[in-house]
């Protein structure tokens, strides 16, 4: 796939597209693609190939993760920033029709994005995430202490002696097979001297510091007008099947279907997630 770059306020974006054209000069349909924590443009290769080049799909590495830069050291990786990251990317953006495809915390991201700049984006399609992750209330002053004990903690990242070994420790925590966790991870891997070392920023897992209440997170996400669907995994986390029981009403239109699969849905039942999200494209795109 054809990589791609885009400068944002105070970064710089990496991703993969199955196009040449520029993201910043597509005039008529963009589709961005923004991957889960920890992960990378890598986890759309497969559902990027299932669409083919019909429309043209930048998937990216969000900040930290894969290619693209770290945030500053006097920065952290807030939920908010990343929101912030996406509206900055569809500002830059010249095409007439801006669809989403968000996975797990990309799907989260961009149903916050949706909710406040409907008139943006043309279409959504969720894998595995929607709505927003909540604390309840008494927990927020302990959700803050912990996260600031942790920062305090923090590890610089750690050297690996082979791609393979990081290949099977993603593997272990994962619901997919080596396979997959070799296409994931080749892009967030580095070569050093004595061996390698991930591209990712350690502060990645860092405690968040703060979780909106879900009469916040309703307040945030009410009304969110574009279409939507919403693909989940056969195996999927649970925590999505609670998550479209409490935030379903806050879509005005929100279509759900299940593939095979679990969480990364999307690398293990690439065609069948193809077929709905191009339907769902398509159906969105005429004027």
């Amino acid at each position: 796939m054809p990589s791609f770059s885009v400068k944002l306020r105070h970064l710089r974006l990496q991703g993969q597209s199955n196009t040449e054209l520029a993201i910043t000069n597509n005039t008529d349909t963009v589709v961005i693609a923004v991957h889960g924590w920890q992960d990378n443009s890598n986890s759309f290769l497969p559902l990027m190939s299932a669409l083919g080049k019909d429309l043209p799909v930048y998937s990216i590495d969000w900040p930290g993760h894969g290619l693209s830069q770290w945030r500053g050291q006097d920065a952290h990786y807030y939920f908010i920033d990343y929101v912030d990251d996406l509206h900055q990317l569809v500002m830059r953006c010249k095409a007439k029709y801006v669809h989403i495809i968000g996975h797990s915390l990309g799907a989260m991201v961009a149903s916050l994005y949706c909710a406040c700049f409907p008139e943006r984006i043309t279409s959504l399609s969720l894998i595995e995430g929607v709505g927003l992750v909540t604390a309840e209330e008494p927990e927020t002053k302990n959700v803050f202490i912990q996260a600031l004990k942790h920062r305090a903690r923090a590890k610089k990242g750690a050297i690996y002696e082979s791609a393979e070994q990081l290949y099977e420790r993603r593997e272990a925590v994962s619901d997919f097979n080596i396979d997959i966790a070799r296409q994931l991870m080749a892009r967030n891997i580095v070569k050093k001297e004595r061996g390698v070392m991930l591209t990712t920023d350690p502060r990645l897992k860092h405690y968040s510091a703060f979780r909106y209440t879900k009469a916040q997170a309703h307040a945030l996400l009410t009304p969110i007008k574009v279409p939507t669907l919403l693909i989940k995994g056969a195996q999927g986390y649970s925590m999505v099947h609670q998550n479209e029981q409490e935030f379903s009403k806050c879509y005005n239109d929100l279509v759900t279907h299940t593939v095979d699969g679990g969480h990364h849905c999307h690398m293990q039942s690439p065609k069948q997630c193809a077929r709905l999200i191009g339907a769902h494209l398509h159906q969105n795109s005429a004027e």
